[in-house]
């Protein structure tokens, strides 16, 4: 499915969803060589849906308004990879329904605070595992009844162990009958994840769901990497099988003195 043609189908329906919340669409001048977009405005945010050609990347972005307007200092909530040359309605389908939850009342609310309080001096990315999880739902539509009990059954997301126990069985059954397209396409997936994730995540796709599969199944998708997780997944691999053990905490001495003083 041509990407102006997922774009209008992922911004119209989120576009529909605000307005029932009172949300303007805006006309925006962009650069069309470089980027699609859509603007909505609201009395406190603005949301925005756009398409960045050269990533190949579909992004929800979220920002304060002001007397004149966003204040531009946009806070992802959401990316997706939609390559329209193996990406299909399906997927956009799939894209517009996470958007439209997105911005869907005081979740959407919620979701801002959240990312901003996640935001690290060390660690550009804010995706955090729960967000890894529901990545995959697209090719696997059953995770999204076993995220819901994992968030009923425990606080925090479990993150290492839900991927272990759900994610990894279906990725690995997934990439035994996948086609080219089809590994480079959820690749692709791990690539946008591991760069926009937090630390948490990147250890979980590298230590968890990569160092879980078999040499010949990271095979497969390793050569649809790209140099950042290429990297990383390399470093990961060579603790497989291994226990690493925690640093020892420094025993502190005690003076004479604060003994005395406690005695």
């Amino acid at each position: 499915m041509d990407f102006r043609k997922a774009f209008d189908l992922i911004s119209s329906r989120v576009g529909s969803e605000l307005v029932k919340s009172g949300y303007t669409r805006q006309k925006v001048a962009v650069d069309n060589d470089s980027e699609l977009a859509a603007l909505f405005t609201g009395e406190n945010l603005a949301y925005s849906v756009v398409y960045i050609k050269d990533k190949q990347q579909m992004v929800l972005r979220s920002s304060s308004m002001t007397e004149d307007g966003p204040d531009n200092d946009w806070r992802v909530l959401s990316t997706w990879l939609y390559d329209d040359e193996i990406s299909d309605q399906k997927d956009a389908e799939s894209i517009a329904n996470d958007f439209v939850e997105g911005v869907s009342g005081t979740i959407a609310i919620k979701r801002a605070k959240q990312i901003k309080q996640k935001k690290k001096k060390d660690d550009d990315g804010n995706a955090d595992p729960k967000f890894l999880a529901k990545r995959f739902v697209t090719y696997f539509p059953e995770l999204k009844d076993e995220i819901n009990t994992e968030e009923d059954c425990y606080f925090p997301f479990r993150g290492a162990t839900f991927a272990k126990d759900h994610i990894l069985p279906k990725l690995k059954e997934y990439i035994k009958r996948a086609n080219k397209k089809e590994l480079e396409k959820i690749a692709g997936l791990f690539n946008l994840q591991y760069s926009n994730g937090d630390m948490d995540t990147r250890s979980i796709i590298t230590a968890v769901l990569l160092n879980g599969l078999e040499d010949d199944e990271l095979s497969c998708v390793k050569e649809f990497f790209d140099n950042e997780l290429s990297v990383a997944c390399d470093s990961a691999r060579r603790f497989k099988g291994k226990t690493v053990k925690p640093e020892k905490p420094k025993r502190k001495n005690v003076s004479k003195a604060v003994n005395l003083k406690d005695s």
